[in-house]
C-alpha cells in the first residue's frame, strides 16, 4: 500500500464560531491554509484549477454549520459544460475527503451547466437530499443559492483572494431575547456586511492563525466567541473496502479483471492511496 503522508502546520485549520447579540447575526470563518495546502500535495491540480478547487472546497465547507453531532453531509457538482466533478464529504467533528475530477482539469469555470447534489446522514433517520439544477448559472454565487434553495438560511459566502480563508455571515430570525436587548438593530444581510466590512477583510487576511488571535479580533468588534473546531482531511479507505468494492462486480466482471494477472491495483480517488489487491481475495466475500 502507498500512501501520501500529510503535511504538518503549525497551526492546523480551524472553523471558528462568532455571534453578534445587538445586530442579530452570526459569522463562521474558515482559516484553511494548512488544509489546502495538504489537499494541493495530495491531488496533482494545475494552478487554474487549483484557485477554483480551493475556492469551491472554502465555500462548501461552511455547510459544516448545519451539521448536529453524528451527522455527515456529501456535496456534488456534477457539471456538464466545462466537464468536471467536484466532491465533497464532511464530518460533524471537521473531517473530510474531497476530490476534483478529471485530473487532467485545468480551467476556472465562471459558469455551470449541470447539477448540484447535497446528501445529508443522520443517525436514526432517512437521508435527506437535494438536487439542484442549473444552466449556465455563475459559478461565483452558486453556493451561497445552493444555501438559500437546500437550507433556506439568509446566508452570504465570502471567498478570501488572497489567503485560503472563506466567511459565512448569517442573518439569524428575531427571537424574544432579542426584543429584551434594549440596542438591537435589526440591520438586512446586505447591510451587516457592509457594516462590519473592516472585520471581514482583516479575518479573511490572517493566514494560519490562532484561537486567541482570532477571538480578539472578533471581540473587538462586538462579537462573542462561541468555540471552534479543527478542520482536516481524512480519508476512510482501507484495503478491506476495496476488496469488498469488487463484489458489487459480476463474479464473470471479476474474473476478467484478474484473467492476465493475479495481482491488480486500485487507488483511492480521495487521498490517491494504492492498494495491492490478489485474486484469492475475491473468491469469497470477506464477510
Amino acid at each position: 500500500m502507498t500512501k501520501k503522508m500529510s503535511i504538518y502546520m503549525s497551526n492546523p485549520s480551524r472553523q471558528y464560531s462568532f455571534l453578534h447579540n445587538e445586530n442579530g447575526f452570526s459569522i463562521s470563518l474558515i482559516e484553511g491554509h494548512s488544509l489546502i495546502q495538504e489537499l494541493s500535495q495530495i491531488h496533482n491540480i494545475g494552478p487554474h484549477a487549483l484557485n477554483y478547487y480551493r475556492s469551491t472546497v472554502l465555500s462548501s465547507l461552511q455547510m459544516l454549520n448545519f451539521l448536529k453531532p453524528g451527522e455527515n453531509l456529501g456535496f456534488y457538482i456534477d457539471s456538464e459544460e466545462p466537464y468536471y466533478r467536484f466532491k465533497i464529504e464532511i464530518s460533524n467533528n471537521g473531517q473530510l475527503r474531497t476530490l476534483l475530477l478529471p485530473e487532467d482539469f485545468e480551467d476556472f469555470p465562471t459558469k455551470l451547466t449541470g447539477n448540484c447534489r447535497l446528501n445529508k446522514m443522520s443517525p436514526g433517520h432517512e437521508p435527506y437530499s437535494s438536487i439542484l439544477d442549473f444552466t449556465e448559472h455563475p459559478v461565483k454565487n452558486l453556493i451561497n443559492e445552493v444555501l438559500e434553495k437546500s437550507y433556506q438560511t439568509k446566508s452570504k459566502i465570502i471567498i478570501s483572494d488572497d489567503c485560503s480563508s472563506s466567511i459565512m455571515v448569517t442573518k439569524l430570525p428575531p427571537t424574544n431575547i432579542n426584543k429584551k436587548i434594549e440596542d438591537f438593530d435589526d440591520l438586512s444581510l446586505e447591510d451587516i456586511i457592509k457594516k462590519f466590512d473592516k472585520l471581514i477583510k482583516a479575518a479573511l487576511l490572517i493566514p494560519d492563525a490562532d484561537v486567541k488571535t482570532m477571538e480578539e479580533l472578533f471581540s473587538q468588534a462586538g462579537l462573542t466567541y462561541l468555540g471552534s473546531k479543527e478542520v482536516r482531511f481524512h480519508c476512510p479507505c482501507s484495503h478491506e473496502r476495496m476488496v469488498e468494492n469488487l463484489f458489487t462486480l459480476s463474479e464473470k466482471d471479476r474474473e476478467h479483471i484478474f484473467q492476465k494477472r493475479p495481482v491488480i491495483e486500485t487507488r483511492c480517488d480521495y487521498c490517491n492511496t494504492v492498494y495491492e489487491i490478489k485474486k484469492e481475495e475475491i473468491i469469497k466475500p470477506l464477510h
